[in-house]
């Protein structure tokens, strides 16, 4: 009976060990925003895109599941949302991810108040979720940018 106890500790420690190891030779990806626009407006809203590009450190691929992310103009909440995905960083890689935008027409009013009154500052907050084998790993990406000239809102 004692083997049999001293057999299962040792399994859980090794796993545990293993997979403590396992966290620590993982890099965390890193994500770039290349470009926000917003694209075209109507009755219903205004529509754009968010393009990042993200880069695996790692020595094997890291499935990205899904991109959760706020949108502010001038401090006005202009849109938030979330994409489920499926595509794999490759290792030691660098991929680029494309995902739409959509604010509703509530919130597109907030946002032309705010570039009526000269604002041209955004801020996104988006937040990527990678599906690893030792469980979620979420990697959060702060960027700030001012809207330029060109596209419905120019914003860069």
């Amino acid at each position: 009976m004692r083997s049999i106890v001293a057999a299962f500790v040792f399994f859980a420690c090794t796993q545990a060990l293993g997979c403590s190891l396992f966290l620590h030779s993982m890099e965390r990806p890193q994500a770039k925003v290349r470009d926000v626009s917003v694209s075209s407006a109507g009755f219903t809203g205004v529509t754009g895109q968010l393009a990042l590009d993200v880069t695996n450190p790692n020595n094997f691929g890291v499935p990205l599941s899904g991109i959760d992310w706020q949108l502010s103009v001038g401090g006005a909440r202009a849109v938030t949302g979330s994409a489920q995905l499926s595509q794999t960083i490759p290792a030691r890689g660098v991929a680029p991810i494309t995902t739409s935008l959509t604010i509703d027409a509530r919130d597109a009013i907030a946002v032309a108040q705010a570039l009526v009154s000269g604002v041209r500052d955004y801020q996104l907050a988006a937040t990527l979720h990678f599906s690893t084998a030792v469980g979620q790993l979420d990697v959060e990406v702060q960027h700030r940018g001012t809207l330029g000239g060109g596209g419905l809102f120019g914003v860069r």
